[in-house]
């Protein structure tokens, strides 16, 4: 649950070189709204959001 993927993610990210990519599959609702709001705030590029049935996935290109 939230705070969590966005924890993960941020976490994942600071390892990561630009122009990587990052998926996220959360069954966490409120990650589809502070993933990408938090990757935009920090100039990353959001390459999809798509909700699945019991879970929502995000791809997440790191910028330099």
């Amino acid at each position: 649950m939230c705070p969590l993927p966005l924890f993960y993610t941020k976490r994942e990210i600071e390892e990561m070189q630009a122009g990587e990519e990052l998926e996220v599959v959360t069954d966490d609702p409120n990650a589809k709204e502070t993933i990408p709001r938090w990757s935009r705030e920090h100039g990353h590029e959001v390459l999809a959001l798509e909700e699945q049935e019991n879970c929502c996935r995000i791809v997440v290109r790191k910028r330099s």
